[in-house]
């Protein structure tokens, strides 16, 4: 087994590459140059990629690609798309161009309450359980009101438990 490592998170990003290369591939294998080859060559936007996670060590990227001729609640659009999957993007083009002179999609927002759920075992009788949870209701509310105040600011949070 290989040696764990203390503080991989505070080595830079040659550090860490270099680690990686002495501890997980063969002499023969240049993953230096294979990861390097993925970062981007605006050093502003690498470090911004940098920061989306720690012990970034490289780039990955997929293809963007566009399928179009979409027409949506009588719009058109081009949708665009990230996946290794070329059959996805051909099969979308094919349906949005299948249904380009038959009206396109129709779409509308049913409504924008989510719905959570809390899962406990009670064998009890419903009846107490559902009075019970009335009356501690406005306290779970409550305890929860500081990671939810935004979403009341804007409208949301808990509308009901």
């Amino acid at each position: 087994m290989k040696k764990p490592i203390s503080g991989f998170s505070k080595l830079n990003k040659s550090e860490k590459i270099e680690w990686l290369s002495k501890n997980s591939f063969s002499s023969d294998i240049n993953i230096k140059n294979i990861l390097l080859q993925y970062c981007n060559s605006n050093d502003k936007l690498q470090k911004l990629h940098d920061e989306f996670a720690e012990n970034t060590i490289s780039n990955f990227y997929l293809p963007f690609a566009i399928a179009p001729n979409f027409i949506i609640n009588n719009k058109p659009y081009t949708i665009p798309m990230v996946t290794e999957e070329s059959s996805v993007i051909a099969a979308a083009s094919k349906s949005a161009k299948f249904w380009l002179d038959k009206g396109g999609f129709r779409a509308s927002v049913l409504s924008t309450n989510k719905v959570g759920q809390v899962h406990f075992l009670y064998k009890g009788d419903y009846k107490t359980l559902k009075k019970y949870f009335d009356k501690i209701k406005p306290k779970l509310i409550l305890d929860v009101s500081s990671i939810t105040s935004n979403m009341n600011k804007r409208g949301g949070g808990i509308k009901s438990i």
